[in-house]
């Protein structure tokens, strides 16, 4: 007689969660590649209460000439006033919960957790790199907003006719693009691109390949930034029979550190439940999910402004209104903005 593996028989609540807090680090690009770090001061800032945390920082010294030593007892150095910013940073809590029901693994085999933990890896990969994404287009929106538009260069054109090559992605544009960093242009590592940027470059032939640190996987890359593709990535298009109005497509150059991260678990992180009635009597198990987490760019101020619910949402995060750049150099946030036709 055979036996069916129910997810209740081998799920052991701690130790999936240690899957999932391994899998988010170890196969979610953002991480691979540096981008986002986690840091153990904000760890501490979520072990603790409260929606938002504080972040307090000592701003910079002027780039004032110093002074020229002088023999005269009348002449007195004039102390300059070092003084402090304050950043700050969201709580983000996340559920999902996923069912399968007892007849699946009958009738498809195989192991029904370990087809859970791949299907929730994916699912956690790409809601993060989603949330990295939306947190982009709001602060980059505060930043043409309020801040002169310094970390962006915006080659995209409305035009009833074809985007010419000057409006389409390029090494003269990303180059642009980094140099917003003025001498620190060469900080970043990372492009991270919709999948149209992407096929324009591959047309083009003008996509490399990296190793990792292993040397083992291979990694897309363009002047020497390692790709990541996700068409989250924020896409301005037109309507149908709009002849007016291009499309718009936001690349994003990052540099390793660009935005930490942390997570906590909650009290339970995930659990089982059973419904033996469902499924006919063959029953049906639900397991629940709860991430705790911050991921924030230091130096851009979640304001809280606008928050629909308990926690910030995708249209939340995307909001100019949530955030304010707070570091007063824009060579401070290694994070860059390209907007293209294509």
């Amino acid at each position: 007689m055979t036996t069916t593996t129910r997810i209740s028989d081998a799920f052991v609540p701690d130790r999936w969660y240690d899957w999932m807090n391994v899998d988010t680090t170890t196969k979610t690009a953002l991480f691979t590649s540096g981008v986002l770090q986690s840091n153990p001061e904000v760890a501490a800032l979520l072990g603790g209460g409260g929606r938002t945390m504080n972040m307090p920082f000592w701003k910079d010294m002027s780039d004032d000439e110093p002074g020229i030593a002088s023999d005269d007892p009348a002449v007195e150095s004039v102390a300059e006033k070092l003084t402090s910013g304050k950043d700050v940073c969201r709580r983000q809590l996340r559920t999902h919960s996923v069912s399968v029901a007892d007849l699946t693994p009958v009738l498809t085999g195989g192991d029904p957790l370990t087809r859970l933990r791949e299907a929730s890896s994916r699912f956690w990969e790409r809601h993060f790199q989603r949330t990295f994404v939306h947190h982009l287009t709001g602060l980059f929106t505060d930043n043409s907003t309020n801040d002169s538009g310094d970390m962006i260069n915006d080659i995209s054109n409305d035009d009833a006719t074809t985007a010419t090559s000057a409006e389409l992605v390029s090494a003269e544009a990303v180059i642009d693009a980094q140099h917003t960093m003025g001498d620190k242009n060469n900080v970043f590592s990372v492009i991270m691109m919709h999948s149209d940027v992407q096929k324009r470059l591959k047309k083009l032939n003008l996509i490399d390949f990296l190793p990792d640190s292993n040397g083992q996987v291979m990694f897309e890359s363009y002047l020497g930034l390692r790709i990541i593709v996700d068409d989250g990535c924020r896409k301005l298009t037109v309507a149908a029979g709009d002849t007016t109005n291009r499309s718009k497509y936001w690349t994003y150059l990052a540099a390793p550190g660009a935005a930490v991260w942390a997570e906590s678990p909650t009290a339970t992180p995930a659990e089982v439940k059973r419904e033996p009635a469902q499924g006919n009597g063959m029953g049906v198990e639900t397991i629940y999910m709860r991430r705790q987490y911050v991921m924030h760019v230091p130096g851009i101020k979640w304001t809280d402004t606008s928050v629909a619910g308990e926690f910030p949402s995708y249209a939340d995060l995307k909001n100019v209104s949530n955030h304010d750049r707070v570091y007063a150099e824009r060579k401070q946030i290694p994070l860059a903005l390209l907007i293209t036709n294509g």
